[in-house]
């Protein structure tokens, strides 16, 4: 165990996902993993995937993490069985968050709010989420739900991927961050390069 752990105080350090930056000690990541995901042969999750390891990489033990993926079904890390829960970001579980996420590809449908209900649940500080959007939240209603699950007030960063020059300014995503003190970006995947 790490000094800092053991004194009972944690080092926050910043990291990003596609140049949205965080900073804190404990971190989610929220990645869709439909179908829509995998089109453009396959080169949005890989980037997506891509992003989310490396800024796994930037963090140390005495960060905390958990990744989500999710479609109709939600996937957690789970190294050693048992309930989803927020691990420490130490060598031996960015292993097996490398072989999780290597393990995951794109099919079905989405179901943002089940992935984003579960990610406030673990109490990050910080919470990327990533999505194309393919079925967006429909109202306010249901950002107002999402606004009262997120009690710890964790920032929520959002990534939208899409095949326009850039993203509606006005979405459920750009609100979703606006509302939870986070930051937007959109990326074109037609622009990717593997």
């Amino acid at each position: 165990i790490s000094k800092g752990i053991k004194e009972g105080v944690s080092k926050d350090v910043t990291t990003e996902v596609f140049g949205v930056q965080g900073t804190g000690t404990k971190f989610v990541y929220v990645f869709d993993r439909s179908g829509s995901m995998d089109q453009y042969g396959g080169k949005p999750l890989r980037a997506a995937k891509s992003q989310l390891l490396s800024s796994l990489n930037s963090l140390g033990p005495d960060q905390m993490f958990q990744i989500v993926f999710y479609n109709d079904f939600l996937r957690a890390l789970t190294p050693r069985g048992g309930k989803p829960k927020l691990l420490f970001a130490t060598e031996a579980n960015k292993r097996d968050a490398k072989r999780f996420v290597s393990g995951i590809s794109g099919s079905g449908g989405t179901q943002h709010l089940s992935a984003l209900k579960m990610a406030v649940d673990f109490g990050p500080d910080v919470l990327f989420f990533l999505t194309d959007a393919d079925d967006p939240l429909k109202n306010e209603k249901e950002l107002d739900t999402i606004d009262r699950w997120n009690r710890n007030a964790a920032t929520i960063n959002s990534i939208e991927f899409g095949t326009a020059s850039s993203g509606d300014r006005n979405n459920f995503l750009v609100k979703l961050a606006r509302r939870n003190g986070g930051q937007y970006v959109f990326k074109n995947v037609t622009l990717f390069i593997d």
